[in-house]
């Protein structure tokens, strides 16, 4: 043997770029958990240095034992390698069967059982000698006289298995089309086909005996792993270029995002880390020391919107969808702040937990306009009410004559018959219950009148449509007698209440009620007719109609007369209508107007109904 080999040499070089190829590879998946191609790739790489460190072994054999037992070890890499390869080509070419996949597995890990469980191993049955042949200007040990294993028919199978696969998934990607597949295939699945092929062949050559050379199988797989990483390097360089490009459109947005006065913000469930910019923080009142600390943001949000926030992220973290949340904060000394937050949690593939990204912006200034705007329609309503019941003030001054003259008069006949001798107390009894009786109706007035002139938001509750109904009638029936307007009421039996606010709802019905006689006064006493109609549209909705026997609605005004200031009156402000419907909307409801066929408007108004208790 001499001094220096070159078959030594040029092995470990061989070994040495494959280790060096691995432990790079493995330190780019150790940096990002998700590159699997590249762990992948590190584990061939390692294999593939086994393969060539036995292979040095059985060169340098000097008995054939020592031959045997080096060709024995070799199928502990070369097993590992076949499966990686496997692996490879199903991540980077992205084909390839997957039953043909599992049975080569399986078909390995078979012949790695019996390798080591056969003497010498699973290749030779026996080998009686060994011989030498000169390879790289040196003499190198190969097989003499042996037998062929029984169990070598599996390899040469596992081989062509093997082949069959890289091609299966080779010619796949190459059908598909386009310049990236073709090439991928090219590059990686040619160059496998090629070392598995050649490799195949040459080996069961020397092991069936029909060549008396040394096992070769690292040469071979040499330009091969040099292909795969070249191929791996030139994702690894897009990867790069990509990230240099998300970096300069991150700035972009972020400047963007700035300049609109969001923060952007994202919280990273598997780490608990949390990123934000410099406008996410003063909005929140932090400060950039504190910003990685998600239990900071969360001390910044209002104890009593704080579950609301929790519980709204972590529906769309199990769900993996978008959310939009409003809630309060509190930014050191400057007092409560309502802050709106919209934005995605992304669950990673295999992994429960998620990566939430999102917006924020302050919207306290839009929160105060929308209670300005809320307080202003609150006046206006109350106003419009104030002013409906001063149009009303003669019928209702009417309407309380009557019970106040009757107990003046019941009054006067009382004291008649407490000056007699013996005074009828049965007449004084039912006189008392006139009082009582009269006293109530001018209380009920008196009642309707408070309720309607209160100014107060939104109080909804379950009501019945038939007793609210009534009230309103009663209300307005003197004005309807003095304008000759009969006021018909049908309400359908067994109905279930609807919830609303008793004063609001009441002043939609009047002003309906009020428009709908305005409409009729000029026609016939046959028409002066307004029909009041309550029924269920459907098992969730209500449906309550006011219809007038008047001329109807001009089709050219049916579009525009829930406008503001719009009005079809001489004397009107236009201003009914409009917060006729800004109630019904305000709970859940829905107004319209139309013509009805044989004359008149019909004014519909749906409400949804109170949900049931359960039992």
């Amino acid at each position: 043997m001499h001094d220096f080999s070159y078959v030594t040499v040029v092995w470990t070089v061989i070994a040495a770029a494959a280790g060096l190829l691995g432990f790079t590879h493995a330190a780019r998946w150790s940096l990002d958990r998700t590159a699997r191609t590249d762990l992948t790739f590190a584990i061939l790489a390692f294999a593939f240095v086994g393969v060539a460190i036995t292979e040095i072994g059985t060169m340098q054999a000097t008995t054939p034992e020592a031959w045997g037992r080096w060709v024995k070890w070799c199928h502990l890499p070369l097993a590992v390698l076949v499966i990686s390869i496997v692996f490879f080509v199903r991540q980077v070419l992205g084909t390839g069967r997957i039953w043909l996949m599992a049975l080569l597995i399986a078909m390995r890990v078979l012949i790695l059982a019996i390798n080591f469980g056969s003497d010498p191993n699973i290749n030779f049955d026996r080998i009686d000698s060994i011989d030498y042949v000169a390879f790289l200007g040196e003499p190198v040990t190969v097989v003499g006289e042996a037998a062929t294993g029984r169990w070598q028919a599996l390899g040469s199978i596992a081989s062509a298995l093997l082949a069959a696969f890289v091609l299966d998934a080779t010619v796949t990607l190459w059908r598909r089309g386009g310049a990236d597949n073709r090439r991928r295939a090219l590059v990686v699945g040619g160059g496998l086909l090629f070392f598995v092929t050649v490799a195949a062949v040459y080996v069961q050559l020397v092991i069936w005996g029909v060549m008396q050379l040394p096992l070769l199988i690292t040469p071979c797989f040499a330009l091969t792993l040099l292909a795969m990483a070249y191929e791996l390097s030139r994702d690894a360089l897009r990867a790069s270029r990509l990230a240099r490009e998300l970096d300069q459109s991150h700035r972009r947005l972020e400047m963007a995002v700035e300049s609109a006065r969001f923060g952007l913000c994202e919280w990273d469930n598997r780490t608990g880390a949390v990123w934000a910019t410099q406008r996410a923080l003063e909005i929140f009142g932090l400060s950039r020391v504190h910003a990685g600390d998600p239990l900071q943001w969360l001390a910044q949000i209002h104890p009593e919107d704080a579950p609301n926030v929790q519980s709204g992220i972590q529906e769309a973290m199990s769900r993996n969808e978008e959310f939009a949340l409003e809630f309060r904060v509190r930014p050191g000394d400057r007092g409560v702040r309502w802050i709106a937050a919209r934005g995605r949690a992304e669950l990673s593939a295999g992994d429960s937990r998620a990566r939430v990204r999102g917006l924020v912006s302050d919207v306290s200034e839009q929160h105060a306009a929308v209670h300005e705007t809320q307080e202003l329609r609150r006046e206006l309503a109350h106003a419009s009410r104030v002013s409906v019941l001063g149009q009303l003030a003669s019928s209702l001054a009417h309407e309380l004559s009557q019970p106040l003259g009757a107990i003046l008069r019941n009054v006067e006949a009382a004291e008649l018959l407490l000056q007699a001798p013996q005074p009828d107390i049965e007449e004084l009894q039912a006189i008392v219950s006139d009082i009582h009786r009269d006293d109530q109706r001018a209380g009920d007035v008196i009642d309707r009148l408070r309720s309607l002139l209160k100014r107060s938001a939104l109080e909804t509750q379950p009501i019945a449509l038939e007793s609210l109904i009534a009230d309103v009638t009663a209300l307005l029936r003197a004005d309807a007698l003095s304008r000759h307007v009969t006021i018909d009421c049908s309400v359908q039996a067994g109905m279930r209440p609807i919830v609303a606010d008793r004063v609001h709802l009441s002043q939609v019905l009047i002003n309906l009620i009020i428009n709908a006689m305005d409409a009729v006064i000029d026609e016939e006493a046959s028409r002066r007719r307004v029909t009041v109609t309550a029924r269920s549209a459907d098992a969730r909705t209500v449906e309550l109609t006011v219809r007038d026997f008047g001329p109807g609605v001009p089709e050219g005004q049916l579009g525009h007369i829930f406008e503001p200031f719009f009005t079809t009156k001489a004397a009107g402000m236009g201003m009914g209508l409009s917060i006729c419907r800004t109630i019904v909307h305000a709970h859940g409801g829905s107004l319209a107007a139309g013509n009805d066929p044989s004359g008149g408007a019909v004014f519909t108004v749906r409400l949804p109904i109170a949900p049931e208790l359960p039992a």
